[in-house]
């Protein structure tokens, strides 16, 4: 396989999905970051939406904060405006009171005054026949007896001064009784006036207790969403930093296991034992300008295939040309790649030790007979692996 190096231009895609285009996507693959559950660019990543997730919340916490405030603010008003209400109300209720005693008070005098004018009255009847009877006994006595005549008509002018006396008083009576009885329906028509207010205060009442309830029923609610979303921020804010401390961890494990890598050049063990059918670099065929970037191993179909270093499974599926294909990720953009597997044994985003085994051996993809292609990358670029797997 020839190197990754070479400058590729967009025309070449114009030929198909060729030898050239399988190693240009290969090569892609190889030189993307390595993304698992076990990676810092996972972790990383991880970190990044809690800190979303926190930006969220502690968003989330400060609108419901502001109408947390904006409630208390309402309630406050309701409850000063129930108080001023319950002023009036006794107000009111005081002036219905002090009405309905002037109405009974009134009610009272009329009827005392009532009673006097039915005594004037009977009085003013009893007079009238007194004088009636009078005037006839003093004719006829004036007749009998030759009393003066002048005492007769003096005793008339009695009688009709009082008659006139008792007329009067009467009428006098009688313009109380009606001035009472026009201040009594005046004060009935402002007790009903008063009474309909009280009404109209207390129905005002009722309806501000039901906000002010609505109120605390929503402070309330939303004071347990506050409780709830600060508690999930304070969940997530820890989970940010047990994050951090991970994502520092590993990329303090990631630096030491690239350094081990590095430090074994020359000193790893092959993937397989078995015949070398090609080498690195050299020319694929005498008709092609391509070469080997890799080499390849017949083997007996089933043969274990270890990993050659421990490192992380950033790819493992099948590949075209390559048939099932491994590829591990040892840290420090060092990768090693394991082709034509009868079969996977590992997953992506499983962490693999040096010796353990990952596939057998086995002819999948376009190969003529069992064997293993195997490579070793650096920052994608292939490399020898004679210069990293020490002779057997």
């Amino acid at each position: 396989m020839d190197s990754l190096n070479f400058k590729f231009k967009m025309h070449m895609l114009r030929y198909g999905w060729n030898e050239r285009c399988h190693l240009i996507v290969l090569g892609m693959m190889l030189m993307l970051p390595v993304v698992n559950a076990e990676s810092p660019e996972d972790v990383r990543e991880r970190l990044q939406k809690l800190i979303d997730n926190i930006s969220t919340l502690e968003s989330i916490i400060s609108e419901d904060s502001e109408s947390y405030a904006n409630l208390e603010v309402e309630s406050q008003q309701l409850d000063k405006a129930i108080g001023a209400l319950h002023g009036r109300l006794q107000a009111t209720a005081e002036q219905l009171e002090a009405s309905q005693k002037r109405l009974y008070n009134l009610q009272a005098e009329s009827q005392i005054i009532q009673q006097r004018l039915d005594k004037q009255r009977i009085q003013l009847k009893q007079q009238l026949v007194s004088a009636y009877q009078f005037n006839s006994h003093s004719r006829w006595q004036f007749i009998l007896n030759q009393q003066s005549l002048q005492n007769v008509g003096r005793n008339s002018v009695i009688y009709e001064y009082l008659h006139a006396a008792q007329l009067k008083q009467i009428k006098e009576i009688q313009q109380v009784y009606q001035q009472l009885r026009t201040n009594r329906e005046q004060l009935a028509g402002q007790h009903q006036s008063q009474a309909r207010l009280y009404t109209q205060q207390q129905r005002e009442h009722e309806l501000l207790n039901k906000a002010r309830k609505q109120k605390k029923s929503a402070k309330h609610a939303l004071s347990q969403l506050i409780d709830e979303n600060t508690q999930a921020l304070q969940s997530e804010q820890e989970d940010k930093r047990v994050l951090t401390q991970l994502l520092a961890q590993l990329m303090r494990e990631k630096q030491s296991g690239n350094q081990a890598f590095g430090d074994y050049r020359g000193k790893l063990a092959w993937p397989i034992k078995g015949t070398f059918k090609s080498r690195f670099g050299q020319q694929k065929s005498s008709s092609s300008d391509m070469h080997w970037t890799g080499v390849s191993v017949a083997a007996q179909t089933g043969t274990q295939i270890r990993a050659i270093f421990s490192g992380t499974v950033v790819f493992a599926d099948w590949f075209d040309r390559y048939g099932w294909l491994t590829i591990i990720d040892h840290g420090n953009n060092y990768m090693s790649l394991y082709a034509h597997a009868e079969g996977l044994y590992k997953k992506n985003g499983e962490h693999v030790t040096q010796g353990e085994v990952i596939a057998i051996v086995g002819d999948s993809g376009e190969t003529l007979e069992p064997n293993l292609y195997f490579e070793i990358r650096d920052n994608g670029n292939p490399v020898d692996p004679a210069l990293w797997c020490r002779r057997s």
